[in-house]
């Protein structure tokens, strides 16, 4: 199977994402790295990745935000912790798809 350009990037956005969701429950809330991790989804979005819905991506950003920026209880950062675990659920399934199924 070869592999184009964009398709290497999907997968590499994949893994990234895989990475970040597996420890994305041990990082302190106050932790930038999701914010810089979703500043280059947008970024890629725009450019290569138009098979991914900006909207899970925007709402991943929203998520981020809100536990980044805690003023709320543990109950509500558990709630956007699971509603930003579907964004990234949905980026890994629509980036592996593109690559094995495109």
């Amino acid at each position: 199977m070869k592999l184009d350009d964009l398709e290497v990037l999907a997968l590499a956005v994949a893994a990234i994402t895989a990475w970040l969701f597996s420890g994305r429950s041990r990082l302190a809330t106050e932790n930038n790295w999701p914010l810089f991790y979703y500043l280059g989804m947008v970024f890629y979005q725009k450019t290569g990745g138009r098979f991914l819905d900006a909207n899970f991506i925007y709402g991943g950003v929203v998520c981020a935000m809100m536990i980044r920026f805690e003023f709320m209880s543990m109950n509500f950062v558990k709630v956007f912790r699971f509603l930003e675990s579907i964004c990234f659920v949905y980026i890994i399934w629509r980036c592996l798809d593109y690559v094995f199924f495109h």
